[in-house]
């Protein structure tokens, strides 16, 4: 047991002084940090036409580089100098005041060594939000209404040269299958480089419910904008309308709301002798079919 013990503390020994000798030979290496600007004045931020990452070559031992190595995301820092007219910097000069730095790091190169970034006003703007959602359903499911998102839009906060230029923002890709009942998801906003927002996600609900067709016979066949001593007689007087759209809703749907018209002004400049009906459905119907299509019509003077 004691031969096997001290076998494995042999062991350990030997990885710890390979490693100790290892780290402490000479590497050439490099890294993208992502550029950030520090001391921005107040209401005031960089353009957006600046690079995201600032590769950096090095030289140094393998001890001076394992705070490069671990942690959290390495930044290149430059300051702003709390001042609010154009930057234009040689990188070698902000290179001491990053903590990632060591004396003892040989600098090699720095792409791009020099930067130009214009301070701008800060303004804001309400921006409409657009889910960016890839939707597959099981067989015989499908949206039954628009998607709803809470908020649909959102004020973001950027350059005043560039905001403008934001209509919309899109939310991050999302891709769901097999959707067979309602559902509501988080979604995190994709905002362009050099903007923000005070709210990073959105609640998006998916009305999911299984799609159906429904015949509505008989609907009546309505003129509109008859002159007093005119009658118009419809030939025939209804239609049938068959309807598409999520089973929930056409158990509760205002009858009133399904409407089959012409109007008179437009028998008045027909040539044809029929018409088609103009037909009017609730929301989040669709409209499959009307039967007959086409009505024919009578004029009666009194």
């Amino acid at each position: 047991m004691n031969k096997r013990f001290y076998a494995v503390i042999s062991v350990f020994i030997a990885i710890i002084i390979w490693i100790s000798i290892a780290l402490s030979d000479s590497y050439y290496t490099s890294y993208n940090l992502r550029l950030r600007i520090t001391d921005v004045p107040e209401n005031f931020t960089p353009s957006t036409n600046i690079p995201e990452f600032i590769n950096i070559k090095i030289k140094a031992d393998g001890w001076t580089l394992l705070p490069l190595e671990f942690g959290g995301e390495k930044y290149f820092n430059i300051s702003a100098k709390n001042d609010s007219s154009k930057l234009s910097e040689n990188l070698v000069n902000f290179i001491q005041m990053n903590s990632w730095y060591n004396n003892k790091m040989n600098i090699i190169e720095i792409n791009p060594r020099v930067i130009n970034v214009n301070i701008e006003p800060k303004v804001e703007s309400l921006v409409k939000v657009i889910p960016d959602i890839y939707m597959e359903f099981k067989r015989g499911f499908g949206l039954a209404s628009e998607i709803v998102l809470e908020p649909d839009s959102v004020l973001i906060k950027g350059p005043s040269s560039e905001i403008n230029k934001i209509k919309e923002i899109n939310t991050e890709k999302i891709s769901l299958i097999e959707l067979d009942e309602p559902i509501e998801i988080i979604a995190s906003l994709n905002l362009p480089k050099g903007f923000y927002s005070d709210i990073e996600k959105v609640k998006i609900f998916l009305d999911i419910q299984r799609i159906i067709d429904n015949t509505i016979t008989d609907v009546p066949v309505v003129v509109e904008n008859v002159p007093k001593n005119i009658e118009i007689v419809i030939i025939p007087k209804t239609v049938n309308l068959t309807l598409r759209g999520g089973i929930n809703y056409f158990s509760n749907y205002n009858k009133d709301e399904i409407l089959a018209r012409v109007d008179y002004n437009d028998i008045i400049n027909d040539t044809l002798g029929y018409l088609r009906p103009d037909i009017q459905i609730p929301k989040n119907f669709n409209l499959i079919s009307t039967k007959p299509d086409i009505v024919r019509y009578i004029i009666k003077k009194y």
